[in-house]
């Protein structure tokens, strides 16, 4: 059984590269389990509160469903952070209850903050600057399509968020090879782009910024794409689309790649806007294959985090 040396998950970096590793295989065997219709009871009579300062389908969905079928419950709770109660006055109340804090947030200091002092697991389930738990479902995706992760080469086409922050510090550490192309003015941050490099070359892969994107995806494994305006962003929605355009992965981007490359989205996607119709579509597509790998990601990082004593 996994048993992570880390009590809490915020950006993915608290792992090992050895750990990493042993969470994918075994979201793997949860995924072939969940298909034989097999439950797990590992973490019976234990709950975890899903707190959601920003709304959510997939890490509503994943994570409810993930804690039912190793036996714990979720409580679903409307964050209190943005109100008078600190991040830390509500992580200790929660923990006299729950067993785990799972938190979506806007601001990854809440996160830190909760975490500082609580005697009990914190998970980010997305934050303005990480979105780790994707990244597990992204890796077990590359993984299940190409029997490997070592050599693999994916190219990131668009916005230097939460989510490409996530991909560098993560995929580069376990051998996957990135390459990124974003609009002048939205690339991103250098001091994550730095960490990032040290990891990838302690774990074999390596990072590439590109200014074309169709230059990015020739011969890559995988191309990926997010929204060009995140939650909170609407009001840059417009001056986004002008400074995208040219970064939409479409059928004219994916003729540069080669003919079996998988195209990825972490979701929500606007069609016709980050990626057309056609790839969203394409048979090369594994997104909702994504979106499925989330809840056997995170049974495993729960199962990782939970099943064992709590000190």
């Amino acid at each position: 059984m996994l048993h992570l040396k880390t009590r809490h998950f915020l950006t993915g970096e608290e792992l090992s590269r050895a750990e990493l590793l042993e969470l994918l295989e075994l979201a793997e065997t949860l995924r072939s389990e969940r298909r034989a219709g097999k439950t797990r009871q590992e973490l019976a009579g234990k709950n975890v509160s899903l707190v959601f300062e920003k709304p959510s389908l997939r890490t509503r969905m994943s994570f409810t469903v993930a804690l039912q079928e190793i036996g714990a419950q979720a409580i679903e709770l409307v964050s209190s952070v943005r109100k008078k109660e600190t991040p830390e006055d509500t992580a200790m109340v929660i923990a006299q209850y729950s067993h785990g804090i799972m938190l979506r947030t806007f601001d990854h200091e809440n996160l830190d903050r909760m975490a500082k002092d609580c005697p009990i697991p914190v998970i980010n389930g997305l934050s303005d600057s990480h979105h780790p738990c994707q990244v597990l479902a992204d890796l077990q995706t590359l993984k299940q399509s190409f029997g490997k992760l070592e050599g693999l080469k994916l190219a990131y086409i668009g916005d230097g968020n939460n989510m490409l922050n996530s991909i560098l510090l993560l995929m580069p550490f376990v051998g996957v090879d990135v390459v990124y192309a974003c609009p002048k003015g939205f690339e991103p941050n250098a001091f994550i782009v730095k960490k990032a490099k040290a990891r990838a070359a302690e774990g074999g892969g390596s990072i590439t910024a590109i200014t074309d994107p169709k230059d990015a995806v020739k011969g890559v494994d995988a191309i990926y794409t997010d929204v060009w305006a995140s939650m909170g962003q609407e009001d840059e929605e417009m001056e986004r689309e002008l400074q995208f355009k040219g970064y939409q992965v479409n059928e004219s981007l994916f003729s540069a790649a080669r003919s079996d490359t998988i195209v990825m989205h972490c979701m929500p996607m606007v069609r016709g806007k980050e990626i057309s119709e056609a790839m969203a579509d394409h048979p090369n597509s594994v997104i909702y294959r994504q979106a499925e790998n989330r809840m056997h990601a995170q049974k495993a990082l729960l199962l990782g985090l939970l099943a064992r004593p709590q000190t």
